[in-house]
């Protein structure tokens, strides 16, 4: 048993009455990870540094998944009886959480992202390391994008003592500054969300015909990789400036999908979030089969606000029950403002 499972049995004993928070089970992983220490952190630019796809689960996802808690919702109107149509459908029932962004404005979506960067020391000995990035992002409705990620230059936790021992003898400098981009490109624009702004602000605010537009999406993004991920497209619309029936209607969209289920409600930055997860199927990096990962959705449970996801690996046919979960996880606030340079006020 690693140092990972052992916390998790410790932080879930059986019969527990309540499961413990995210954050609970964050700060238990920061301190067995030895966050304090003073080493120089290693990194290097992105698209080197990700060397695998998924990270390593640390967060709520897999003891939530394994150690049922029976509890009262804290969301108290939407019972934890509830299926996940249900709970979509209420919190749809409840209207958009954004107003509309007008001619000139920008949608902002900000939060933390945490990863696991992996690489070799200067030894030639790979290792991982977590890492934690603030991100923000401004949407017009012009096909403006500014993207902004600041990268802290020190690992706050490993997976491994391993890895732990592996990271003290690597030197390679840091990356400095924060990675800053803007673009008008309607190209651009279209990569990232699949349509143009003007098809964006047209989407069906009928819930069946949204559904079947982001099944065709979730199709047209899959690879050889990764089969299709419809509450990837939704995530990524809900970033943009769609039109605020839309986003109601996007709840019941996902209300209407297969294979959606809810999970146990838990906290996120000491506020009650409802979770839905749907299964993705990709292939398997090693050996044969595939493996898959729960994509999961947090969503606000007085307004329906999406305000955190994250992506927990899990075993599948042809691979051993050993394998590790994985996650990586997102959590952002969302705000209407007037400038590409603009920040919404903190509450």
């Amino acid at each position: 048993m690693n140092e990972i499972d052992q916390l998790v049995r410790n932080l879930y004993q059986a019969g527990a009455p309540v499961a413990p928070s995210s954050e609970a089970i964050w700060r238990s992983v920061e301190r067995l990870t030895g966050r304090s220490e003073t080493r120089r952190a290693w990194r290097r630019p992105l698209p080197r540094r990700l060397a695998i796809a998924f990270v390593l689960a640390l967060a709520g996802a897999l003891a939530l998944a394994l150690f049922p808690a029976y509890r009262h919702s804290p969301s108290g109107a939407i019972p934890e009886s509830a299926s996940a149509a249900e709970l979509l459908r209420a919190l749809a029932d409840r209207g958009s959480p954004l107003p509309d962004v007008p001619r000139g404005g920008f949608l902002y979506s900000g939060g933390t992202r945490i990863i696991m960067g992996g690489g070799p020391n200067d030894r030639g000995q790979y290792f991982n390391a977590f890492y934690r990035q603030h991100w923000e992002l401004w949407v017009g409705r012009d096909g403006s994008v500014r993207a902004r990620t600041v990268y802290e230059h020190k690992p706050f936790a490993f997976p491994t003592a391993r890895d732990r021992r592996r990271a003290k003898h690597d030197n390679t400098d840091p990356v400095l500054g924060p990675a800053d981009t803007t673009t008008h490109s309607l190209r651009a624009y279209r990569a990232m969300f699949g349509m143009t702004p003007g098809a964006l602000r047209r989407l069906p605010a009928d819930p069946r015909a949204l559904a079947r537009r982001l099944l065709a999406a979730g199709r047209s993004n899959s690879d050889d990789r990764i089969s299709h991920d419809p509450l990837q497209t939704a995530s990524m619309l809900l970033r943009a400036p769609i039109r605020p029936a839309i986003r109601v209607a996007m709840l019941q969209a996902l209300a209407t999908l297969p294979h959606v289920r809810r999970l146990p409600d838990e906290t996120l930055a000491g506020a009650p979030v409802v979770a839905v997860a749907m299964r993705v199927r990709i292939h398997a990096y090693v050996g044969p089969g595939y493996l898959y990962y729960d994509h999961v959705l947090l969503l606000d449970p007085d307004t329906g606000q999406l305000i955190g996801a994250r992506l927990v690996l899990r075993p599948g046919a042809g691979q051993p029950s050993a394998a590790k979960d994985a996650t990586c996880r997102w959590t952002w606030r969302q705000a209407v403002v007037p400038t590409i340079r603009s920040r919404p006020s903190v509450s």
